[in-house]
C-alpha cells in the first residue's frame, strides 16, 4: 500500500513538473482588442514567451464554428498578414500558442479586430460605430463621446469634399482628444489603445489618397499658452466638463461661483505639470441658474459663464 501511494505521488509530481515546464500563454499586444480599423498588411504582435522556440496561431471569423480557420507557424513573436490573406471590412479573431521542448502551452485569449474598408470614408464610419459602441458600454462618458463623434463628423465632411489635409487635421484633433481623456483618467488604457490604433489606420488611408505621409508631432500635446475652454455641454444637466491648458508647471485653482459671487465648489487646488486637463463637475444638488468658473494658474486668470438647466 505504501509503495502504491509513493508511486501515485511520483506520477502526480511528474505530471505537475511536465505542466510547469510547458510555456506560458502568450499575451496579445497588437492590434489591440476591439480595433475597428486595421490597415493591411497587418502585423499581429504578441509578447516573447520565455523559452519558446516557435508559435502557432490561428485567425478565425467565427470562434464557435471555426469558420475561416487559418493556421500559421512563426519563430518570432510577430507575423505580417498580407492583403491576400484577409478580406477588407471583415471582423477577425486570433490567438496564439507557444511551444518549447516540453510541448505546447495553453492558448492565449482571443483578440478581435476589423480590417480596414476599401475606402477611407468607410473605415472612418467603422471608427464612428466603434465610438458609439464604447459609449453604449460606458467605456467613454456620454458627453466626451459626443465630442469625439463631432470630430469624426467633421473629418468625414472634409473627406467627402476631398479636403484631405483638413480631414487629416480633424483626425489629429481626435487623436489629441483621446490622449487628453486617457491622461485625465476618463477612458481606460485598453479603450485608448483601441481608438488610437484605429485612428492611425484612418490617417494612413487618407495619406494614401494624398500620396504622401503625414507625420504627427507629439509636441502638439504641449500647450503653448494658458487657456480655459467653454464647458461642455452648455447648458447642462446635471454634469459638465471643463477643459484647461497650462504651458508650464503651475499651481492651479479652479473654482465654481454662483451669481452672487459666492464660492460653490473647488474643483482643483494643487500643483500641476504642463498639459491639458479635463475636470468633471456634477451640479445635481444645485438649482437651475447661471454659474461661473474661474481658473487661476501662474499669472493667468480667466472666468467663464455656464448655465445649469434642469
Amino acid at each position: 500500500m505504501k509503495k502504491l501511494i509513493l508511486l501515485l505521488l511520483a506520477l502526480i509530481f511528474a505530471h505537475i513538473s511536465y505542466i510547469s515546464a510547458q510555456p506560458s500563454s502568450p499575451l496579445l499586444e497588437n492590434p489591440p482588442k476591439g480595433t475597428d480599423v486595421v490597415v493591411l498588411p497587418a502585423v499581429l504582435d504578441w509578447n516573447d514567451v520565455s523559452g519558446a522556440d516557435c508559435y502557432f496561431f490561428e485567425v478565425l471569423t467565427d470562434t464557435l464554428n471555426k469558420t475561416f480557420n487559418w493556421f500559421c507557424m512563426s519563430t518570432t513573436s510577430n507575423f505580417q498578414v498580407t492583403s491576400a490573406d484577409l478580406n477588407p471590412n471583415v471582423k477577425y479573431y486570433w490567438r496564439v500558442v507557444a511551444h518549447n521542448s516540453d510541448g505546447w502551452g495553453a492558448p492565449s485569449q482571443f483578440y478581435d479586430f476589423t480590417t480596414a474598408d476599401e475606402s477611407a470614408d468607410g473605415s472612418l464610419g467603422n471608427l464612428n460605430d466603434g465610438v458609439i459602441d464604447l459609449i453604449a458600454e460606458d467605456n467613454i462618458p456620454q458627453n466626451q463621446g459626443n465630442i469625439l463623434l463631432n470630430r469624426l463628423e467633421h473629418a468625414s465632411y472634409r473627406l467627402e469634399n476631398q479636403q484631405y489635409f483638413l480631414a487629416t487635421l480633424n483626425m489629429y484633433l481626435f487623436k489629441i482628444r483621446i490622449t487628453v481623456l486617457r491622461i485625465s483618467g476618463q477612458i481606460s488604457a485598453s479603450t485608448f489603445n483601441e481608438l488610437n490604433y484605429s485612428t492611425d489606420g484612418v490617417i494612413d488611408l487618407i495619406s494614401d489618397i494624398q500620396g504622401r505621409p503625414t507625420v504627427f508631432n507629439n509636441n502638439t500635446l504641449q500647450p503653448e499658452k494658458y487657456s480655459l475652454a467653454q464647458n461642455y455641454p452648455n447648458p447642462f444637466n446635471p454634469s459638465t466638463t471643463i477643459e484647461y491648458s497650462i504651458p508650464q508647471n503651475s499651481f492651479v485653482s479652479l473654482k465654481i461661483y454662483d451669481m452672487t459671487g459666492r464660492e460653490i465648489s473647488t474643483l482643483v487646488s494643487k500643483q500641476q505639470e504642463t498639459g491639458t486637463y479635463i475636470v468633471d463637475w456634477n451640479a445635481s444638488k444645485l438649482s437651475s441658474g447661471v454659474y461661473f468658473y474661474r481658473l487661476n494658474a501662474g499669472n493667468f486668470t480667466e472666468t467663464k459663464k455656464m448655465i445649469l438647466a434642469k
